[in-house]
């Protein structure tokens, strides 16, 4: 009786520290895009764009375009910065806001995997780009102030 009640206590303290570790694990400070000296996309750095022919299989004539959209994508995230320091966005409008520029990011990564950004992905890029800056613009311009 007593070595069961030793078993089940073990294993409630092993499942409930297994717990912490995985939420702690998963937690994102709120801070981390605030940091002035910080790039927007920490992780970006392990990847290279230089070697990266942006031109595509049909000879897309813009061989600025990952730079392009790299640098759209900058200028949003400071758009969004701008409007948390502000208080023209809250600090969910921001978390939804930067989540919406990570999806792109990813999408960009997953497009960039073969070495090249075709005519295609780069619209469709282009496009989540110009809904996102919507998406910031109609949130800062919405009655929500913190």
């Amino acid at each position: 009786m007593k070595n069961i009640r030793i078993v089940k206590t073990l294993a409630i303290a092993a499942i409930s520290s297994l717990t912490f570790i995985a939420g702690a694990s998963q937690a994102n400070g709120w801070g981390y895009y605030e940091r002035a000296n910080a790039p927007y996309f920490p992780d970006r750095s392990s990847f290279d764009h230089t070697g990266i022919d942006h031109r595509g299989p049909d000879v897309f004539q813009q061989p600025e375009a990952g730079s392009n959209i790299d640098a759209r994508q900058q200028r949003q995230m400071e758009r969004i910065m701008n409007g948390l320091r502000s208080g023209e966005l809250t600090r969910h409008e921001a978390r939804d806001l930067i989540r919406e520029q990570r999806k792109i990011e990813q999408m960009q990564r997953y497009y960039l995997a073969d070495g090249r950004l075709s005519r295609d992905e780069w619209l469709q890029l282009d496009r989540r780009l110009d809904q996102a800056a919507q998406d910031i613009r109609a949130e800062k311009r919405d009655a929500d102030w913190r």
